[in-house]
C-alpha cells in the first residue's frame, strides 16, 4: 500500500504529509497538561486524516482506509473537547458513509487513470444547498446550545457543512471542495480556541488540501469532458 501511496501523490501532497507529521510529533513532545492516551489519539487522527485527504484530492479510493481510523481517533478527541457536533457528525455520520463512499467510489473507479471519476454540480442544486445549509446551521446551533457544547455556531456551521461536503464527495462531485475550505476555516478558528494545536494543525493543512483538490478536481473534471465529447 505504501508503494502506491508513494507514486500517487505529488511532491505538493508528500509536504503537506510531512508537515502535518512533523508538527504533531513536536506539539506531543512538547505538550506537558494532556494525558500521554490523548496525545497518542489525537497523533493518530492527524496522521490518519492527511494521508485520507491528500488521497481523496489526487482520487484514490484508498483515502477510505486511512478516513476509517481517522474518524475512529477524532471522535473520542473531539467528545473530550466537549464540541459535541463533531462527535455526532463522526459518528453517527463519516462512519456509516466511509462504507457507502468505498462502493459508489469503486462502481466509477476508472483502471485505466487509476482515479475516480468526478461530475460537475449544476447551479439550481447549488442554490437549494446554500439556503438548506443556512437554515441548518441555525437550528443545529439551537440544538448544541442545549447540549452545553462549546462555540456552538461554529460548531454547528462546521457540522453542515461538513455534511453536504462528505455526501458531494461520495457522489463525486468536484463541489465537495468548496464547502471543505470553508469547514477547514471553521473547524481550525474551533481547535485554536480549544488550544489544541495538533488539530489546529491538521485542520489548517486541510485547508490546503482543499484548495488543492478543488484545482486538481477541475482539472480532472475537463478531462473526462474532453473525453466524452
Amino acid at each position: 500500500m505504501l508503494k502506491k501511496i508513494k507514486s500517487s501523490l505529488t511532491p505538493f501532497q508528500w509536504f503537506e504529509v510531512l508537515a502535518v507529521t512533523g508538527f504533531t510529533i513536536y506539539f506531543a513532545a512538547i505538550d506537558r497538561e494532556s494525558s500521554w492516551w490523548y496525545l497518542l489519539i489525537s497523533s493518530a487522527a492527524a496522521i490518519c486524516g492527511i494521508f485520507c485527504v491528500v488521497l481523496c484530492a489526487a482520487g484514490k479510493k484508498s483515502q477510505y482506509y486511512w478516513g476509517f481510523v481517522n474518524i475512529t481517533a477524532y471522535i473520542v478527541v473531539a467528545w473530550y473537547s466537549r464540541y459535541y457536533g463533531e462527535v455526532m457528525l463522526n459518528a453517527l455520520y463519516y462512519l456509516p458513509t466511509q462504507f457507502v463512499g468505498m462502493y459508489f467510489w469503486n462502481k466509477h473507479y476508472s483502471q485505466t487513470t487509476g482515479i475516480v471519476k468526478c461530475k460537475k454540480m449544476k447551479p439550481s442544486l447549488t442554490a437549494v444547498l446554500v439556503a438548506a445549509s443556512a437554515v441548518c446551521i441555525w437550528l443545529y446551533h439551537i440544538f448544541l446550545s442545549r447540549l452545553g457544547g462549546n462555540a456552538t455556531w461554529l460548531d454547528s456551521a462546521s457540522t453542515t457543512f461538513s455534511v453536504i461536503a462528505n455526501a458531494l464527495m461520495v457522489l463525486r462531485y468536484r463541489e465537495q471542495w468548496l464547502l471543505w475550505i470553508i469547514v477547514d476555516v471553521v473547524t481550525v478558528i474551533m481547535w485554536v480556541l480549544a488550544g489544541d494545536w495538533i488539530m489546529t494543525t491538521m485542520w489548517s493543512v486541510y485547508l490546503l488540501n482543499a484548495c488543492y483538490g478543488m484545482i486538481t478536481w477541475t482539472r480532472m473534471n475537463r478531462m473526462e469532458n474532453a473525453v466524452n465529447e
